[in-house]
This record gives C-alpha cells, sequence and structure tokens, in this order.
C-alpha cells in the first residue's frame, strides 16, 4: 500500500522518516540547542499545549513562522 502526500508517494513505513526529515528541514535556521528542543516539541505534538511550549521558546513570530513553514512544506 502506498500513501500519497501532497503529491509525492510514499511506503507506509517511510512516513516517520519522512516527517521527521520535515521537522528538521523546518528547523533548519534556528541555533543547535533551540533546533533540538524545537524538533522534540515538534515530534511530540499535542497540540495547544506544545504550541504553547513553541512559543515559550521561540516567541510568538517565530512559532508562527515555523509552524506556517511545516505547512508548506
Amino acid at each position: 500500500m502506498l500513501v500519497d502526500i501532497m503529491g509525492k508517494v510514499f511506503r507506509p513505513e517511510d512516513i516517520a522518516r519522512v516527517r521527521k526529515k520535515v521537522v528538521e528541514e523546518a528547523a533548519r535556521d534556528l541555533s543547535p540547542g533551540i533546533r533540538e528542543a524545537t524538533v522534540r516539541i515538534l515530534d511530540s505534538w499535542v497540540g495547544k499545549e506544545s504550541e504553547e511550549k513553541l512559543v515559550k521558546l521561540l516567541g510568538e513570530e517565530e512559532a508562527k513562522r515555523l509552524i506556517k513553514r511545516i505547512k508548506k512544506i
């Protein structure tokens, strides 16, 4: 079975790898320590709580930019 994500086709077992790549790509311009913390938040996303953690870590504008960037990818 194949899964279509935004026009690209992946095997189900590849989805986690693709998701990780998207998160890392979106956080690429952050400093290393902040990037690691951001990736951890995004990997364990639980909605509003995670969004609040991102805002606390990055500030409101940067958090919005990052979320928008992930949605674009």
